[in-house]
């Protein structure tokens, strides 16, 4: 079956679309205005089926796209949740073959804009992925609680799939079965300066998900890391004269203040050893200067 999270005016691929498949098609724009968290799961508490698979309003398919994936998890039951694999419309490039996780806290895509050469066609584990087409077991999805509404988008990803792993499943990428993505192409440009509100969620969600999932000495170091590297990027809008970005971080801090976020996991988290990868210092800076310019990195 298929949840969508769809807005008006998106027709999802009839040709594509299977006998076994139920699709959902959830406007989030009624009752919580551009709340895609608040979308996916009111798809998913209708949902029948074994398997909920969200795509997003400016993905396309082909026929047979999902089989693959779904006989692969059919097989492997401890695969709790999947990154497909997202190409940009129109083009051979990756828009995601998921994320790894730095031990400071921040997510290294593995293949963004890489062009497909086969190159990532392995079920490998990573730590999240794109919610533009991703595949969970509707049991485990209801098991650890779904979407936090609270995040609207942006880490709400990687706080799901955080979840996952620790109730003790694993999330591969599940290359097998191809999505086209829209985003970063023309018809659906990267803007290149960050809206305030989307640097303002950005901020909090980043270093509410560490606040709410990591675990001991991890727990603060990615939290120092991460608030320090987000205290740099002030200074450079400032620098910038990019104010309204810059008090978006601002906010942030004060909004995580009056809402700390309680810690609802339990056991270990030596699991994250399977899904993280060293990055230099160069990384983190190209990453922080792209970010504030609108380059590519």
């Amino acid at each position: 079956m298929i949840v969508a999270n769809n807005r008006p005016g998106w027709q999802f691929n009839s040709h594509a679309k299977e006998k076994w498949m139920e699709v959902i098609r959830v406007d989030n724009g009624i009752n919580e205005p551009g709340n895609p968290c608040w979308a996916r799961n009111q798809g998913a508490r209708k949902a029948k089926g074994k398997y909920l698979v969200f795509l997003d309003n400016d993905v396309t398919v082909t026929k047979g796209w999902l089989d693959r994936a779904v006989k692969f998890m059919d097989k492997h039951p401890r695969i709790g949740a999947g990154q497909l694999k997202l190409l940009r419309t129109g083009t051979n490039k990756f828009d995601s073959a998921g994320d790894l996780v730095t031990s400071n806290g921040f997510l290294a895509e593995r293949a963004r804009e890489a062009e497909d050469e086969g190159q990532f066609d392995k079920a490998d584990k990573i730590f999240s992925g794109k919610g533009a087409a991703m595949i969970v077991r509707k049991n485990v999805f209801e098991k650890v609680g779904g979407f936090d509404e609270t995040y609207v988008y942006y880490w709400e990803e990687p706080d799901l799939f955080w979840r996952i792993w620790q109730a003790r499943y694993e999330v591969r990428f599940l290359w097998m079965g191809t999505v086209f993505h829209a985003y970063g192409t023309k018809a659906k440009p990267i803007p290149k300066i960050p809206p305030a509100n989307q640097v303002y969620l950005a901020c909090r969600n980043q270093l509410m998900t560490i606040i709410k999932n990591a675990f001991g000495w991890r727990r603060w170091q990615m939290l120092f890391w991460v608030s320090l590297s987000w205290l740099g990027l002030e200074t450079m809008f400032v620098v910038e004269g990019k104010w309204k970005q810059a008090w978006a971080i601002e906010r942030a801090w004060w909004w995580l203040l009056g809402h700390w976020p309680k810690q609802r996991l339990k056991g270990n988290d030596q699991w994250l050893k399977q899904v993280m990868i060293k990055r230099d210092f160069k990384w983190y800076l190209g990453k922080g200067v792209s970010y504030v310019s609108g380059r590519p990195f």
